[in-house]
C-alpha cells in the first residue's frame, strides 16, 4: 500500500519550488512602509499647517506696517499744520480777528498779593473763620478756590495789581 503522501502527489502536482516570487512582500516591510507613509504625510500636514499660520502672520505684518506708515504721515501733515499756525503773521491775523490790539509801550509790572487774614488776639479761630466768611462776598466754593490759587482774579484785585512805572 502506498503512502497516503505519494498518493497524494501523484493526484495534485506540486509546484516546482523555485525562488520566491517578487509580487509577494514580507509583514515586516509591508508595516515599515505604511508608516514610512504616514509619517510622510503627517509632515507635510504639519508643514501646511505652518505655512498657513505664517501667512497670516505676514499679512498681519504688512497691514500694520501700512498703518504706521498712515499715522506717521498723519503726524507729519499735523506737524505741518501746527508750524503753519504758529507763524507770526498766523498768530497776529487771528489776534485781529478777536479784535486784539498792540499794547502801548512802556514797562508795566504786576504784581499780586494773596488776600491773607491776621488772627486776631482774644478771638477763637473759629469765630475768626465766621467773622472772614460773612464778610466776604457770597461766591461759589469753586471760585473762591480759584481765586486763591490765583486763577482767576476780581476786577479789584487786577486792578491793584497792575502798577505803571513813572
Amino acid at each position: 500500500m502506498a503512502s497516503r503522501h505519494l498518493v497524494a502527489a501523484r493526484a495534485y502536482p506540486r509546484r516546482e519550488a523555485g525562488p520566491r516570487s517578487v509580487t509577494r512582500i514580507d509583514r515586516h516591510s509591508l508595516i515599515l512602509v505604511i508608516g514610512l507613509l504616514a509619517l510622510v504625510a503627517f509632515a507635510g500636514v504639519l508643514y501646511l499647517s505652518q505655512a498657513s499660520v505664517a501667512a497670516q502672520l505676514r499679512y498681519r505684518l504688512y497691514e500694520s506696517e501700512w498703518q504706521a506708515r498712515d499715522i506717521w504721515g498723519r503726524n507729519f501733515a499735523l506737524r505741518q499744520e501746527i508750524a503753519d499756525l504758529e507763524r507770526l503773521s498766523a498768530v497776529e491775523e487771528r489776534a485781529a480777528r478777536l479784535g486784539m490790539i498792540d499794547a502801548p509801550a512802556g514797562p508795566y509790572i504786576a504784581c499780586t498779593m494773596p488776600g491773607t487774614q491776621f488772627a486776631r488776639s482774644g478771638q477763637p479761630a473759629a469765630t475768626q473763620v465766621q467773622a472772614g466768611a460773612e464778610a466776604a462776598p457770597t461766591a461759589g466754593l469753586w471760585t473762591l478756590v480759584a481765586e486763591r490759587l490765583g486763577w482767576s482774579r476780581g476786577a479789584g484785585a487786577l486792578a491793584s495789581a497792575m502798577v505803571q512805572r513813572p
